[in-house]
């Protein structure tokens, strides 16, 4: 049997519908699909992209690594200044 194929448009309207908060049993039972299936795409559509290694990243990994890098920022900087002033202290 020939797998059936869905357009972009009706995978991301089941996927917005999911994250409005529907599950994934009713989604797949209103618009006759495997739950697979709508799990599947749910968990396609969290990945943004990929790490160095290759490996996938999702929206809330990416928005984690976000919040790490403006906070080694933060910490250099601080670290910056504490060198400077350390730099005039033995002079």
């Amino acid at each position: 049997m020939k797998a059936k194929r869905y357009s972009t448009e009706f995978k991301s309207s089941i996927v917005a519908l999911y994250n409005e908060g529907r599950s994934a049993n009713s989604l797949a039972n209103e618009y006759h699909l495997a739950v697979q299936t709508v799990t599947g795409w749910v968990k396609k559509a969290q990945i943004i992209g990929t790490d160095v290694t290759g490996k996938p990243v999702t929206r809330a990994q990416f928005n984690a690594m976000q919040k790490e890098v403006a906070r080694l920022k933060e910490e250099n900087e601080i670290l910056k200044i504490a060198a400077v002033l350390l730099g005039e202290h033995r002079k």
